[in-house]
């Protein structure tokens, strides 16, 4: 029977028999770390090639998932409520600047219509001993100016018209009249027939009962 490597040492006398021993175990060590080494590596390919797997497919849908379930930008609460106060704060703006334009444009006409006023008023500034009563209606209200009796005619013919200024009246030609009623009919009164003006008494005193044995 052949002899192992450590017999054939030990009786040869090169090695001792503990020796022999010692290095026979060692060799062993090595040998099973060799072994779990190679056995290890083979686990982590296979893990890995696995885990590789995995993320390719799994990670990528993953990650789709993750951004399709997170929700926009504009269709959180906070950014609908956001979206909301803007809207309403642009309504608002808008509609204080429609009344600025408004003020503005009224105001401007009111100005264009009291110049036209003050350039073509013919009525009198004072008042003559000779003057004459003029009755119209504003406001369901007779009202009267005296004038001269020339102008009283013309009113009465509506070759002169009234214009209301603030509780002022003015008189204007009908043209001049036509002008300011483009911007502003409200400011025109027109001219009647003072005699139209005069309250109707017999319709006034319909209402009221004669009595037959009245002496007048």
């Amino acid at each position: 029977m052949a002899l192992s490597l450590r017999d054939q040492l030990v009786a040869a006398g090169l090695a001792s028999s503990g020796q022999a021993k010692k290095a026979d175990k060692q060799k062993k060590a090595e040998a099973l770390a060799r072994k779990q080494r190679a056995a290890g590596g083979k686990a982590g390919e296979k893990a890995g090639g696995k885990a590789g797997k995995n993320k390719g497919p799994g990670g990528k849908h993953a990650g789709k998932n993750k951004a399709e379930t997170k929700p926009k930008e504009e269709d959180t609460p906070s950014s609908r409520r956001a979206k909301l106060v803007r809207a309403n704060k642009a309504r608002r703006d808008k509609e204080l600047a429609r009344e600025r334009n408004a003020k503005a444009q009224a105001k401007a006409i009111r100005a264009e219509i009291k110049q036209l006023v003050t350039q073509h008023d013919q009525r009198e500034k004072a008042n003559a001993e000779t003057d004459v009563a003029y009755n119209f209606l504003h406001k369901k209200k007779i009202k009267r100016l005296y004038v001269p009796a020339a102008q009283k005619e013309a009113l009465s013919q509506g070759k002169l018209m009234i214009v209301n200024n603030d509780g002022l009246y003015h008189l204007i030609a009908p043209e001049i009249a036509a002008k300011i009623a483009e911007r502003d009919p409200k400011w025109i009164i027109t001219a009647h027939d003072d005699k139209a003006a005069e309250p109707e008494m017999d319709d006034f005193y319909k209402k009221f009962e004669v009595p037959d044995d009245l002496d007048w």
